[in-house]
């Protein structure tokens, strides 16, 4: 038999419950949904009159990922610091 090790699968658990947290954040913030249903009417109207190689837009919409990761991190760490001189005053 096969056994598991609890600490694996914990560190496993706590990956996956990261991931979904970020998954979901990600998917929630007005400004990504706004950013990809832009993207995805430019890429119909591109493709009605030039279509786009696949490989292109994979690439673009990696972009567009990244961009809204990164905007949303300096976000959170903004806020975060915001906080911390806040309850310095205090």
């Amino acid at each position: 038999m096969v056994e598991h090790n609890s600490d694996t699968q914990k560190s496993q658990g706590t990956v996956f419950r990261k991931i979904g947290r970020g998954l979901g954040k990600y998917l929630t913030d007005w400004r990504n949904l706004l950013g990809h249903s832009l993207l995805g009417i430019v890429f119909l109207v591109l493709a009605i009159w030039a279509p786009v190689n696949i490989w292109i837009k994979l690439i673009v919409i990696a972009c567009l990922i990244t961009f809204n990761v990164i905007r949303m991190r300096r976000k959170a760490k903004r806020a975060a610091l915001k906080v911390a001189v806040e309850d310095e005053k205090v």
